[in-house]
Order: structure tokens, then C-alpha cells, then sequence
């Protein structure tokens, strides 16, 4: 009987191949490669010599443990620190003179309080519910409805406008600053100041308005309404916190109602509605500005990969940051409109990727795959940390809406000419005298929908008829 021919085994060749595919696929390839070069060899050696390929095994085998490490190696480079990165010198501050400004706007927030322990805003819960009825019946209801919530509710309106004077005393003495400083420090445990109760303030002097102004004392509250918006208007060229900057925005549109109600009403004076134009000028491009925000969001994620978090393998800190960078400059240009094709963005790959193409990330589309498997805990943390660009833009042009339809509004009052071109999501606004509104369509462009931007008008004080 003649010997079987012995036979190249196939599993070893397989092991082999695997090996050498490990260098591009790491452990996907190389612990196949691993198992089967193991199985190879038993099986080589239960043969009785009708298998061969032993060291075609070992070599595959071999290959994949030294390739994997290849791999791991570059694979566990980072990108490169970003070059004169951002600071605390590039947040927009006030001059080094107003910084006590930020000690008296502390007491105002409720971090710093009196002798006696009492914070400088007293408002409940239960304040704030009654606030948000009012102010909802003032929104909605007719004239009727209004007065009659107003009467019902006088007594603690009252009561709640006394209890609050150490924050008119406050707002005063924030108004002796020509700006108001931030000095938020951007660390990762910075504190969040109680700004819940400073978005109530605005709510609370348009509901004390409306009553005065039903008791004809027109002017006092102009002037208070005053003495609180300029707080936000000087507080806005330099908030850093993004949740500072919204109540900001919040609170300055707050105002803008209730300095349109003065402006609509037929008691208010000439020397008033005059007052409230020389406050209420348009915004500037520095109050609108979110900039400062974006880049202290970004200080403070720059402690990103410190401590526990930096001790994670998984993860390319500098990588991830350099991903981070450029979405917030792109932030900051889509928001100031700025348009330069010529902007530069950092690599997000180690310097010996030559050929590696750049990365983008908006919040609608996944990170590339081929970066996920790179730095899969930065694109993890990248996904926490986005907040699509469109919602600061619909935000921001809310305001600026809600802006241009009061500066309509009090130059008609005045007689002077008034320009209906919009700013966003239409080409003019609306007036539409029959349901006493001015408006502009929201951002689905619809008129008459819900996300409309509106305030409400006398037609007959503005001199606006069918």
C-alpha cells in the first residue's frame, strides 16, 4: 500500500494570510490568526504526517503578534498639541477697572447675600407660578381679562415688587459700570451662578408695569424698566457661560414686550415712549455675539483627557480637541457671518498620517467610521458635548426679530419712517392690524403658525387703519 501524500493544511495558510492582514485590521485579524494557527498545529500533529504546514502556522501566528503590535503603535499615536491655542485672554472682558462690577453681580445672582442671609432676588415657587399666570393672561387675553387679572392679583404683585428692592438697589449700583464684568473662570468645575432667579426679574417688572400702567404711573416704571435692561444689554457684551448668554438674550426680549406694551399704550407720554427709543436702540453686533460663549464652552472641554477621564487609552486627547477647535471656529464664523474659504483647520491625525483626509462633524451625520475606530472615546465625547448650531441661530435671530419690531413700533409711535425689510425668515414683517399683531414667520417661513415671532399692537395709538 503506497503512503498517503501529505497535504499543505489549509488552516495554516489561513493563519498566515490573517497574519498579515492583522497590520490593517489589528485584533479582527490578528486573534483569528492566533486561534487557528493553534488549531493548525494540533491538528498537523494528530495527522500521522498526512498534514504539513507547521511552521506556515507559526510564521502566521508570528506575523500576527508582531503586526498587532505594529498596529497598536500607530494606531495609539495622537495628534499633535494645537499650536497657541485659545486662552482666557481671548474672551471679550470688560476693562480691568469694572471687575468689582462682578462682586455686585454676584449679590444680585444669590452667591453673595446680605448681613442677614437673604439673597438679593426673593421670589417662590409659588411667586413664579403666579408671575407666569399673569404674564400668560397679558400675552392672550383681551384688555378685559387683563384688568381684571390685575386687580385679582395686585396685592401680591405688590408685596413681591417690595420684597425685591435689595435688587433694584443692586441693579442701580450695577448701573454706575459702563460694562459689567464675567469673570467666570473656565475650569471644568467652574460654579453656576443662580441665573433661574435673575430670568424671573424681567417677568416680574412686566407684570408690576402693566399695573402701574393701569394706575397711570407710566413713567416710574419706564424709567425702572430702563435701569434693568441695561444691566442685561452691558452684561451681554461679556457673558461667558452660554447659560449666562441666554438668560441674557431671554432677558433683554422679556423687556422689549414690556417696553412695547408702554409704547402701545394711548396714557403713555411723549417724554416716555421718547425715553424708551433712546434705550431701546438696536443691538449690536457685540450684544448679539455669541462668540464668547463658544470659546468659553471650548476652554472649559479643554480639560478634557485630565484626570480619570485622561487615563482611558482609548482615548487621543489632542486629536479630540483638535476636532473640538474646529467646530467651534466654525461655530463662531457661521454665527458672525463670516464667509473665507482660506480659514485654517487643524489636522485631527498624527503628524505621520500624511494622506489621511480632514474630519467634519455636524450633529445630524455620525463621526467617519475610520476616525471612530481611531479615537472611539473622543468621538464619544465629542457627541455629548455637540449642540447643533442651527438652535444658537434660530435664537439669535429671535432676538434681532423681536428686536427690529420694537424699534417699528416706537418709531411709528414717534411719526417717523419705519422699514419693514426683515432679518430672518421673511423678506418684511408682517402687520397685521385685524388681529393686532406685528410678526414675522418663524423659521418654517409659515405665517400664522406657531413658532411666529410676535408683539401685540394697538393699531389705533400706532396710527396704523384697515
Amino acid at each position: 500500500m503506497e503512503e498517503s501524500e501529505e497535504k499543505l493544511s489549509k488552516l495554516a495558510i489561513l493563519s498566515l494570510v490573517l497574519g498579515i492582514f492583522s497590520l490593517f485590521f489589528f485584533v479582527l485579524a490578528g486573534i483569528p490568526a492566533i486561534v487557528i494557527g493553534v488549531i493548525s498545529i494540533l491538528r498537523i500533529r494528530r495527522s500521522a504526517g498526512t498534514l504539513r504546514g507547521k511552521y506556515i502556522a507559526l510564521a502566521g501566528m508570528n506575523i500576527s503578534i508582531l503586526l498587532m503590535i505594529v498596529f497598536y503603535l500607530l494606531w495609539s499615536i495622537d495628534a499633535p498639541p494645537i499650536p497657541d491655542d485659545y486662552t482666557i485672554a481671548d474672551l471679550r472682558s470688560a476693562p480691568s477697572e469694572y471687575a468689582e462690577s462682578f462682586e455686585v453681580l454676584k449679590k444680585l445672582l444669590g452667591e453673595e447675600t446680605d448681613s442677614s442671609g437673604v439673597s438679593a432676588i426673593e421670589i417662590t415657587k409659588s411667586d413664579s407660578r403666579m408671575i407666569a399666570e399673569v404674564k400668560g393672561i397679558i400675552k392672550t387675553g383681551t384688555i378685559s381679562e387683563i384688568s381684571k387679572a390685575l386687580d385679582y392679583f395686585a396685592e401680591e404683585i405688590k408685596q413681591i415688587w417690595a420684597d425685591n428692592k435689595v435688587a433694584r438697589d443692586v441693579i442701580r449700583r450695577l448701573n454706575e459700570f459702563p460694562e459689567i464684568a464675567d469673570l467666570t473662570s473656565p475650569s471644568i468645575d467652574f460654579k453656576i451662578m443662580q441665573l433661574q432667579d435673575l430670568a424671573q426679574l424681567p417677568y416680574l417688572y412686566e407684570v408690576y408695569s402693566h399695573l402701574q400702567i393701569e394706575q397711570d404711573d407710566i413713567h416710574a416704571v419706564t424709567v425702572q424698566l430702563i435701569e434693568l435692561d441695561s444691566v442685561f444689554r452691558k452684561l451681554s457684551l461679556n457673558a461667558r457661560p452660554l447659560i449666562g448668554k441666554w438668560i441674557c438674550n431671554a432677558c433683554m426680549t422679556a423687556d422689549m414686550v414690556t417696553a412695547n406694551s408702554i409704547a402701545n399704550n394711548a396714557r403713555a407720554s411723549q417724554e416716555s415712549v421718547e425715553m424708551l427709543a433712546g434705550h431701546f436702540t438696536p443691538l449690536t453686533k457685540e450684544q448679539l455675539s455669541l462668540r464668547n460663549s463658544v470659546l468659553f464652552e471650548y476652554l472649559i472641554n479643554r480639560n478634557i483627557g485630565q484626570g480619570k477621564v485622561g487615563k482611558i487609552p482609548l482615548l487621543k486627547r489632542n486629536s479630540t480637541l483638535r476636532l473640538y477647535r474646529n467646530v467651534c471656529d466654525d461655530w463662531i464664523n457661521t454665527m458672525e457671518g463670516v464667509e473665507d474659504p482660506n480659514i485654517v483647520k487643524f489636522p485631527v491625525w498624527p503628524s505621520i498620517y500624511q494622506r489621511m483626509g480632514p474630519v467634519s462633524f455636524q450633529g445630524s451625520k455620525s463621526l467617519p467610521l475610520l476616525y471612530i475606530c481611531y479615537n472611539p472615546v473622543g468621538a464619544i465625547l465629542m457627541r455629548m458635548r455637540f449642540v447643533a448650531h442651527e438652535s444658537f441661530l434660530k435664537r439669535k435671530a429671535a432676538i434681532q426679530i423681536h428686536d427690529d419690531l420694537l424699534q417699528i413700533v416706537l418709531n411709528k409711535r414717534l411719526g417717523e419712517e419705519v422699514n419693514l425689510k426683515a432679518c430672518a425668515f421673511s423678506d418684511e414683517y408682517i402687520i397685521d392690524v385685524e388681529n393686532k399683531k406685528i410678526f414675522s414667520p418663524g423659521p418654517d417661513g409659515k405665517a400664522d403658525t406657531k413658532d411666529d415671532i410676535m408683539l401685540r399692537i394697538h393699531p389705533e395709538v400706532l396710527g396704523w387703519r384697515n
